[in-house]
């Protein structure tokens, strides 16, 4: 008798236990395809951000940042979820009008030119007395989360990247290498291993996964392209040497970067590129002349004066304006195919400089 209740009690404890292992795994299923749903409609809020939405606010921001004379630029993604969460329905038939008067909450008009709004809730503030609607602490919330979603978006960099060259003839020199960096650091520009100017998008990380494959200090993985596709997104991309190599080859009248240009700076390493130059000397011993480039082993920056640097940092920062020194800078070189100017007035970045032999005046 005891033989059979402890058989009975096996069995209900077996039923019991084959009940519960499949309870846990239709929940490991359930929980699968939630989150599979998740990430599906978090790749398409990023894409429709990305492919729609900011191309057609591109012309609008374009022209804000052409007149902008400051290093701070709009926040872009929280402009796209503001957009796609109170705006983009049914609601407002005129679509144009609303990203218009949208853009206007995200800047003041200053006297030099356009000045981005720093505080998101002043920007939500100005939102709410644009449109008379109300964006409360919770919508807030999740607006500001979904721009953590979103990439910076596409521009006419075309346009953006001539700002302030004019060198008429085409002829390069380094105030106008300077200006290009300045341009590629306002576009927030992102580092791909081996661009030059070209946007940041899936297919070109494909191009260069695919070309580099087996490079480690490329930086393209999976995990690596999706984190510069987020943070980069429809905006130009450089390396370090690209982003000197991209102002010699660009052809001003068109905005078109073209590889091997005539006359241009060779498509070669950093380290070619500092053995190449004609003048170079150590970094300690450098001359006030903005434009110069500076160098360590596979890294290279263009010095754009006052003891800064431009720079194509790496995947995790894009372009970036870093200090000259503390940086590890070992030489400094005149780039190759670029003319130095060595007498005038000039403006660098909205700021009128004099050089004097070459050198930055004062």
């Amino acid at each position: 008798m005891l033989r059979i209740r402890s058989r009975l009690g096996y069995r209900r404890w077996k039923r019991g236990f084959d009940g519960r292992i499949l309870l846990i795994f239709f929940s490991m299923v359930l929980l699968f395809l939630l989150l599979k749903n998740c990430n599906a409609r978090r790749e398409n809020r990023f894409d429709y951000a990305l492919n729609t939405v900011s191309r057609d606010f591109s012309p609008l921001v374009t022209s804000v940042l052409q007149r902008q004379k400051t290093e701070n630029s709009i926040n872009t993604q929280l402009l796209y979820a503001a957009y796609m969460t109170l705006f983009d329905n049914r609601a407002y038939d005129d679509k144009a009008e609303v990203r218009r008067r949208l853009l206007r909450s995200f800047y003041t008009e200053g006297k030099d030119g356009p000045v981005p709004v720093s505080d998101t809730d002043q920007i939500f503030n100005n939102i709410q007395a644009e449109f008379s609607v109300t964006v409360d602490s919770g919508l807030r919330r999740e607006i500001v989360n979904l721009s953590k979603e979103i990439a910076p978006g596409y521009l006419n960099a075309a346009d953006l990247l001539r700002k302030n060259l004019k060198s008429g003839d085409g002829a390069k020199n380094n105030i106008g290498l300077v200006n290009f960096a300045w341009n590629a650091l306002s576009c927030k520009s992102g580092y791909i291993f081996g661009a030059a100017g070209q946007t940041v998008d899936g297919s070109f990380l494909e191009q260069q996964k695919a070309r580099f494959a087996g490079v480690e200090r490329a930086g393209l993985s999976k995990e690596q392209c999706d984190s510069i596709l987020l943070r980069f997104g429809g905006r130009p991309s450089f390396d370090c040497g690209g982003l000197i190599k991209a102002y010699s080859w660009l052809d001003e009248s068109t905005g078109e970067i073209v590889r091997g240009r005539p006359d241009a700076t060779p498509d070669c390493t950093a380290n070619d590129l500092y053995a190449l130059a004609q003048v170079k000397g150590n970094i300690s011993e450098m001359p006030e002349t903005p434009g110069l480039g500076v160098h360590k082993d596979g890294h290279v920056g263009i010095y754009i004066g006052g003891d800064e640097v431009i720079e194509a940092e790496g995947s995790a920062y894009g372009v970036v304006k870093t200090r000259l020194w503390g940086r590890g800078w070992e030489h400094y070189f005149r780039v190759p195919k670029i003319t130095y100017v060595q007498n005038g007035t000039y403006l660098i970045h909205n700021r009128k400089i004099t050089l004097y032999d070459g050198k930055i005046a004062g």
